[in-house]
């Protein structure tokens, strides 16, 4: 048995990719219609090359995008998505725990461990990054990075808090009393405090000439793009998507040696609270069908 068989049947994966396709195919139609230029990221991106598709035991689909087609795209979509869709951020839902921006499907539920109790939009998603500039200099670089970190690891602390009772021995109480004092701190100022500061951040370096680029949300260091365009295109399932320039780099950058498989522990996406996706009928067909 692999890990992700501990989660979910092979059905269930099955309808619950189906439906992420579903959703990046409106991504596309949407952007399409607005000339906004977007590509495949992280895992989605290592399935595109390795699979032409969805990695078997995969369980999201994340995209990205330059900053200013990012900012374009949250403007203007919301006023031609399909009434099944809503756009998540923490621009227009105060209490979303995520930095970055969700694609939701209403009528579903996909809930993450940590935010069941948060009274947000929880429908399944696809994940949405922007990316932007980094310096050359290693020394700002990494003064970059860490500042990025500590305002998103203040901002989650902020927004969730994870206590789980009975709360038994010295090592549980004590990381449920940092968890309260991060959490009160927190709120000593607004979620747009917060929010203000990580753009801000991710942006520092946007309106210089670099010759790097990376999405700065991601905790992994050299989640770095050496040269984004010209954009290449690339079959994921039966949809034309696109994908960086330099993605080889890229993926080894952050995978290793991608052609191989990962251990068999490690095939596996989220670990969700609750998901329910029997409301959907499925009109997009996938491999999975043939």
């Amino acid at each position: 048995m692999e890990k992700w068989e501990e989660i979910y049947t092979q059905e269930d994966l099955y309808k619950l990719q189906k439906i992420e396709i579903e959703s990046l195919r409106v991504f596309i139609e949407v952007c399409t219609t607005l000339k906004i230029e977007w590509f495949l990221y992280g895992g989605t991106l290592l399935g595109a090359v390795k699979y032409s598709g969805i990695i078997p035991w995969d369980d999201d689909i994340d995209v990205a995008m330059t900053r200013d087609n990012y900012n374009r795209f949250l403007k203007e979509a919301p006023s031609i998505l399909p009434k099944e869709y809503v756009i998540q951020s923490p621009y227009n839902e105060k209490r979303s725990p995520y930095v970055y921006t969700k694609l939701r499907r209403r009528n579903t539920k996909y809930i993450e461990q940590y935010h069941h109790r948060l009274p947000i939009e929880k429908g399944v998603y696809i994940d949405i990054y922007a990316v932007d500039n980094i310096p050359d200099d290693e020394i700002q670089r990494k003064e970059q990075y860490d500042e990025v970190r500590k305002w998103i690891l203040q901002y989650y602390y902020r927004q969730c808090l994870h206590l789980s009772f009975p709360i038994w021995g010295i090592k549980k109480i004590k990381n449920a009393i940092g968890q309260l004092l991060f959490y009160l701190i927190g709120h000593l100022h607004s979620q747009e405090y917060y929010i203000k500061k990580i753009d801000s951040a991710m942006t520092k370096y946007n309106n210089s000439k670099t010759t790097r680029m990376a999405c700065l949300y991601s905790p992994n260091y050299d989640n770095i793009y050496s040269k984004l365009y010209p954009l290449e295109k690339r079959k994921f399932e039966d949809l034309d998507v696109w994908i960086p320039s330099c993605y080889q780099d890229h993926l080894r950058l952050r995978y290793g040696d991608y052609a191989k498989l990962p251990p068999e522990d490690q095939r596996i996406g989220h670990y969700p609270y609750l998901f329910d996706i029997k409301e959907i009928n499925h009109e997009y067909k996938s491999r999975y069908d043939e």
